[in-house]
C-alpha cells in the first residue's frame, strides 16, 4: 500500500471514529443556511425493498426513520393508477404513488414537523394520469417547494421553508412533467431536473466487477456539473446529486461502494474537482451498508466549496 493510501485511510478511519463519538452528542445542524448548504443520505430505486432484484433492504418508512431524506423514483402507468415500480409492475414493491404519499410521507411530515424531504422522479407516465394520481393525495398540493413564489437572492433558508410549509421538494427527469400540476387539492409544483438540479452520471459500471469512478455529467458537456446558477433563478446554484451506486445492485458489495474511503476518495479526487463543490445528495444502494450516513455527516461539517 503506497504512503498516500496510508494517509488516505487514516484520515477516513479518524473521521469514522469521530463521527461515532460525537454525532449523536451534537446539536442539531443549524436551520438557517440555504437550503443548498446541506446534504442528504438519497436512496436510490427507494421502493424497490422486495421485488425481484432490490435496490434497498428497507422500506421507505424504515428508510425515513433511518435517517435518510432523499428518495430516487420510478414511475409508470399500469393497472390505471401511477405505480412505483423499475421495469416490471406487478410485484409486491408495486405500489401506487399516491399510497406512498398519503400511508407513509404525510405521516412522517406530521410527526416530524421540521423535516423536508426531496423526491426524485424518473417519470414514464403521462401528464393527465400523474395528475389524475395526485388527486388522490390533496395534502401534497399545500407541502411542495415552489422556486418561483421566493424572490430571495439564492436559496431560501431550511428554518423559512419550513415555516412557509413547502417541505417536499419534487425533481422529475421528465421535463414534460414538471410544472405546476393542478390538482383537486391545487397546483403540485414539480421542478425540471436538468434546470434545478446537477448529477454525475448514474452508473459506476453495470457489475461490482466494473468501478468506473469518473464524476461527469450525466447531461453532458451541455451541463457540466459545475453549472454556477439556475438560468431562471439567477444566485441560486443547482442541487448536486453525486451517485454511487452499480447498474446490477448487489447487496453484499454494497459495503464497498458505500465505505468512507469509496466515498471519499470519489469525492475528493473526482466529484469536488469537476463540482467544485460537495453534494447536496449522496445517492447510494443499501444504504444502511457502509458508511453512507457518516460520510454525509462528514459532508455536513464542512465549508459548502470544500475543496480536497
Amino acid at each position: 500500500m503506497t504512503s498516500n493510501s496510508l494517509v488516505t485511510r487514516a484520515v477516513c478511519l479518524l473521521a469514522i471514529a469521530w463521527l461515532a463519538d460525537t454525532a449523536r452528542a451534537q446539536a442539531p445542524i443549524s436551520k438557517d443556511l440555504p437550503f443548498d448548504r446541506y446534504t442528504w443520505v438519497t436512496t436510490h430505486n427507494a421502493f424497490t425493498s422486495n421485488g425481484l432484484v432490490p435496490n434497498q433492504s428497507q422500506t421507505i418508512a424504515q428508510q425515513l426513520e433511518a435517517g435518510v431524506r432523499a428518495f430516487m423514483l420510478d414511475l409508470h402507468y399500469y393497472d390505471k393508477r401511477v405505480r412505483l415500480c423499475h421495469n416490471r409492475c406487478t410485484g409486491p414493491s408495486s405500489v401506487p404513488l399516491a399510497d406512498l404519499l398519503n400511508d407513509t410521507i404525510r405521516p412522517f411530515l406530521e410527526q416530524n414537523p421540521d423535516a423536508i424531504l426531496t423526491l426524485q422522479l424518473d417519470d414514464f407516465t403521462e401528464r393527465q394520469q400523474l395528475v389524475a394520481e395526485l388527486d388522490r393525495a390533496p395534502f401534497l398540493a399545500g407541502a411542495t417547494f415552489d422556486p418561483y413564489s421566493w424572490s430571495t437572492p439564492t436559496w431560501p433558508t431550511y428554518a423559512d421553508m419550513v415555516k412557509r410549509g413547502q417541505r417536499v421538494l419534487i425533481f422529475s427527469l421528465n421535463r414534460d412533467q414538471s410544472g405546476t400540476l393542478m390538482t383537486r387539492g391545487g397546483g403540485v409544483t414539480i421542478m425540471p431536473s436538468e434546470d434545478f438540479t446537477v448529477e454525475n452520471y448514474w452508473s459506476l459500471g453495470t457489475t461490482p466487477l466494473q468501478h468506473d469512478r469518473r464524476c461527469y455529467s450525466r447531461w453532458g458537456a451541455s451541463r457540466p456539473l459545475s453549472t454556477p446558477e439556475i438560468e431562471e433563478k439567477p444566485g441560486w446554484p443547482p442541487l448536486f446529486t453525486m451517485n454511487q451506486f452499480h447498474g446490477l445492485p448487489v447487496r453484499s458489495h454494497a459495503y464497498y461502494d458505500n465505505a468512507f474511503e469509496a466515498l471519499w476518495d470519489r469525492y475528493t479526487k473526482y466529484c469536488q474537482p469537476a463540482a467544485r463543490r460537495k453534494p447536496n445528495y449522496v445517492a447510494v444502494d443499501f444504504h444502511e451498508e457502509g458508511d453512507a450516513h457518516a460520510f454525509v455527516e462528514w459532508l455536513q461539517a464542512q465549508p459548502h466549496d470544500a475543496g480536497p
